[in-house]
Order: structure tokens, then sequence, then C-alpha cells
């Protein structure tokens, strides 16, 4: 668990958790980005509120927008699970935040704006804020600890990221004492390490603010830029001023704010010695509002995560994820695919390098993953030839019912 030994109740955290994901559509029809399914078992917020849980942070604000009642759903339901972590009498306590009033939140650190009186009413010396829509295991209190020793006004935490990926992030530059120096948000050209020139230092998009160098640095933008943007309106003036610090994480980070980045990192899950392993952590576990996270060993799956309610039947699945709900039929043949919740597939159907949306049925005998023309005349393909299958498909009403058990 954490590292962080009194820091974290000096500390207000806000995840922000209202984005819409239009990179990751046809996924994000129905839900916003930080609900979309994730592993078989997890929701992508999943991984964030587990970090702030594990680090030991109780005083949370959850920032919503887009489709924002599936959320608030999601939390209130799984709030039996996590009640008795906190202390209301103390202060303690999980809260969803939509904007008030009929108004909009234009960007991150507009939303952060918006609720300003919440932090000027706290009692908390620092504000965590932090994105709900990437998949890493990180001990906040690590990040508060070097913020409390610097004396800085703000700390990035910073990864080091493939330069080829790098352009649709924001790109840090430090000087050797982890001064944060220059800062680009999506960068043409992103400037790599001298160190190693296939690697970027990117901006994860986890900062922690002084309480009082946050609000002074929302009230002097109070009409920001047309992002309204952390990115864009608070960190570069923080920048320039010298007294912003960078947190370098040296583990397992991805934006998954693509569908090939979506797809790559489930199956990120699935290879041998992965860096990030959800399922069987003591140590930094990632809880699940949903409920168990159970996955089961079945002889029909190889190298891959089936959820324990998923029913295969007489079928080959490698390298591929199955999630809760879901349903394969005899003779279907799955490699590289992955499986989101209530999906059926029909008999003898063949699919590979493909997303299966949630609750989508393949009907019996389709071909998917082999033809890339025809698989583009009816479905979404992305970028680096991923098949999105669900909008095209026959109606759940053709689904045929599974036999009861004598």
């Amino acid at each position: 668990m954490s590292s962080a030994t009194h820091l974290e109740g000096k500390t207000l955290t806000f995840i922000l958790a209202g984005g819409e994901g239009e990179r990751l559509y046809p996924l994000t029809a129905d839900q916003p980005k930080p609900m979309v399914p994730f592993g078989g078992v997890f929701r992508i917020i999943d991984f964030t509120l587990s970090n702030v849980l594990n680090s030991g942070l109780r005083r949370i604000y959850v920032l919503t927008q887009y489709k924002h009642e599936r959320l608030h759903s999601y939390v209130r339901g799984g709030w039996p699970q996590l009640c008795n972590q906190f202390r209301r009498d103390c202060g303690e306590h999980i809260i969803c935040l939509p904007p008030g009033g009929g108004n909009r939140y234009r960007g991150t650190a507009d939303a952060v704006f918006q609720n300003i009186d919440r932090i000027e009413k706290s009692s908390a010396e620092y504000v965590l804020i932090v994105s709900a829509d990437q998949v890493y295991h990180m001990d906040y209190g690590e990040l508060l600890h070097r913020h409390h020793t610097s004396g800085a006004d703000l700390t990035m935490a910073a990864a080091q990221y493939p330069v080829e990926l790098a352009a649709s992030l924001g790109v840090i530059e430090a000087d050797p004492d982890g001064r944060a120096i220059k800062f680009e948000e999506k960068p043409i050209s992103p400037r790599p390490l001298q160190s190693n020139p296939e690697l970027a230092l990117v901006n994860m998009g986890v900062y922690v603010f002084g309480k009082g160098a946050l609000i002074e640095a929302l009230q002097k933008n109070p009409d920001f830029s047309d992002s309204h943007d952390f990115a864009n309106d608070i960190l570069p003036v923080l920048i320039r001023s010298g007294r912003a610090v960078v947190f370098p994480f040296d583990g397992y980070w991805r934006d998954v704010g693509t569908l090939d980045l979506y797809y790559r990192t489930n199956l990120d899950l699935l290879l041998a010695g992965t860096a990030l392993d959800p399922y069987e952590n003591p140590a930094w576990p990632t809880r699940t509002l949903a409920g168990p996270k159970s996955i089961q060993r079945s002889w029909l799956a190889s190298e891959s995560r089936v959820s324990l309610d998923a029913t295969l039947t007489a079928c080959n699945v490698r390298m591929s994820i199955v999630s809760r709900g879901a349903r394969i039929d005899a003779g279907a043949d799955l490699e590289a695919a992955i499986v989101l919740p209530g999906a059926y597939i029909g008999r003898g159907a063949k699919i590979r390098a493909a997303i299966v949306t949630e609750n989508a049925v393949v009907s019996p005998h389709a071909r998917i993953g082999y033809d890339t023309e025809a698989d583009r005349s009816e479905f979404p393909v992305s970028e680096n030839g991923i098949v999105i299958v669900g909008a095209s498909e026959p109606d759940r009403r053709r689904v045929p019912r599974l036999a009861r058990s004598a």
C-alpha cells in the first residue's frame, strides 16, 4: 500500500472523468470514456480510483460530464464495498460532481475552476488532480512526498514513452535537478530524451498543486484559452515561473485514447512477465466496483483472460480477453480479440484482431479480421486494421437461448 504517512490527510483529490472519448467511438457511444470496459472485468476508471484508494486518499471528488449518469450509478453501486474505508465524520468522502446550474465543463482546468469553492473551503494543503482514463499502478504517496520536499507550486508526474506515440500527448523537458523548463502540448515533432532518442518524457496528467498556488493560477486565468485546459493554460505559466518540478515515473503507464492504443493495452495484460498485473497483485489491488474480478481457467482458452461469468462452449480462444456475460458458441475460433461484456459470438464464427463491442451479436460462421476490404464494408476499422464489431450485426433477439441444465 501507500508510502505516504501523513500527507494523504492533507490532500484533496479531483478525478477528471468527464471525457467523451471521441477517438474511442463507438465504445463511447453510450458511456463516458472512463466507463469503457477493460481487461475482461474492469472499467478504465478502476485503475485511477484504485490508485487513489490504495494511496490512502479519502477526500475525493469525481468530476463528470458526458453521459455522467452511467458513472454516477457505477460509483453508487460500488459504494457498499468502499464505505467502511471512509470516516464520514472526519470529512472523508467520494462525491461525483457534474457541472451545475446548466453550465458545462469547457475543459480540465475549467472543471476544477467551477469547483474552486470546495478547494477554498477545504483544510487541505495539497490538491491532487488525476485523469480517470489511463491504465497504470501508481503510489501517489511518493508523488506527494516529492512535492512536499521540493517546495514547488506544482509537481507533474512524467513517464518515458515511445517518441512515435508522444505527438498526441504533452512533452516535458526537465533540467538535471528535475525542474520543469519546457512543455509542449501535442507537438508535431516530439523532442526525444538525450539519453534515448526512441523515448520522450510525456505528461501523465497527474498533478500535485499547493492549495494556494492552484487557487491563484485558476483565478488569474478565469477566461483561459479556447481549450480551458491545464496543459494549455496552467502548466506553461507555472513552468515559466520556475516553480514546477517533475516526478519521474518508471512503471507501466498507458494512455488509451485511441482504439489502437486501447486494443494494444488490453493485449499487454496477456504477455508473459507483463509489467502490469491487475488480477493478482495483493500489494496493489485493482478494485472494480462492478463486483468480483474473478478469472476462470479454461482449457478452451490459451494465453487469454476469461471472466468467470463468461460462457465458452467447445470453442477455441487464443491470446484474447473475454469479458463478463459474454458467450461464445461451439466451433467459434478467436485470436487476438477483445470481447466486451454481454457480447454473443455464434457457432463457427472466426474472429481475429478485433474488438467485439458490448452486447454485440456475431452471426454464426461469420469471418471477421481475415479480409480487410470486406470488414471495412460492414464495420469501423482502426488505423492499424483492428475491426470494431457491433453496429452492423443482427439484433440480440437472434441469439439462441442456452439449454438449461437437467
